[in-house]
């Protein structure tokens, strides 16, 4: 089976609906499995002291309407492109439920906010988590060992993302070393489905592909020069087009 790839357009259309759809056409043609948004209100998901920290104007610019995340849906289907979303409150994921979405995304700064994770799993559809926050134990909540359990995984369809929640991660911060994509060479909980990739260039996701990972999701840009802060850490059409090819030839080589 090939490895999925995820082009996360996330949020670098900037508001623009029209570079959203040629995000999306350009992603298809690059031969990406799935085009990914975000669905977020601003001032309900970050705190005040988030402000600095964050492009607040890109990501105010970037916030997508209920009818902005229809149309986005219906040029997806258009395009015969899986449209998917991570959304962060209630109301958008009853948006995405609304529109038909075949999966849902727990994003890492969603896993510990169990009522949202519960309604996800109430929706009985597959989701994707991404564990950017998840390293070791955390203090304030719970084991990393007890969230993978809570979240579930096949009882839930739950696919698993490795992630390193840093824009750009550097190489030497991927520590794939640490963890496995091969579920029958790891007795604990340390093995992940797939990677969602952090880091500028595609060195990461080959070597993530080569381990066995079965889902790559990478930020996906026309410009590394537009605004917005994910914008370092996108892949260019040409690069996902490379990352294609190599998933591609890498399941040719492996008989799959």
């Amino acid at each position: 089976m090939k490895c999925e790839i995820i082009a996360e357009i996330g949020i670098n259309h900037g508001g623009n609906l029209q570079l959203a759809k040629d995000m999306v056409s350009l992603a298809k043609s690059a031969g990406a499995d799935v085009a990914k948004f975000q669905l977020y209100d601003p001032e309900k998901l970050l705190k005040k002291e988030d402000f600095t920290r964050f492009d607040w104007n890109a990501i105010m610019k970037s916030k997508l309407s209920h009818l902005q995340t229809i149309e986005l849906k219906n040029y997806c289907d258009k395009e015969k492109i899986e449209f998917m979303a991570s959304a962060f409150d209630y109301e958008r994921l009853g948006w995405l439920e609304e529109i038909g979405v075949k999966r849902h995304k727990i994003a890492s700064r969603m896993i510990y906010d169990k009522d949202y994770c519960e309604a996800v799993k109430a929706t009985y559809k597959p989701y994707l988590v991404s564990t950017g926050f998840i390293r070791g134990d955390n203090p304030l909540w719970e084991s990393a060992e007890d969230t993978w359990r809570r979240i579930g995984r096949k009882e839930f369809k739950a696919s698993w993302l490795y992630c390193i929640s840093k824009y750009p991660t550097l190489l030497k911060d991927v520590g794939f070393n640490h963890y496995t994509f091969t579920e029958d060479l790891c007795q604990n909980w340390k093995w992940y489905d797939g990677f969602s990739d952090h880091t500028i260039g595609l060195a990461a996701a080959k070597v993530a592909i080569s381990l066995g990972a079965k889902i790559i999701e990478k930020h996906f840009t026309l410009d590394n020069t537009l605004p917005g802060p994910d914008q370092v850490c996108s892949m260019l059409p040409k690069e996902l087009f490379e990352l294609v090819k190599f998933r591609d030839e890498f399941a040719e080589i492996m008989g799959e």
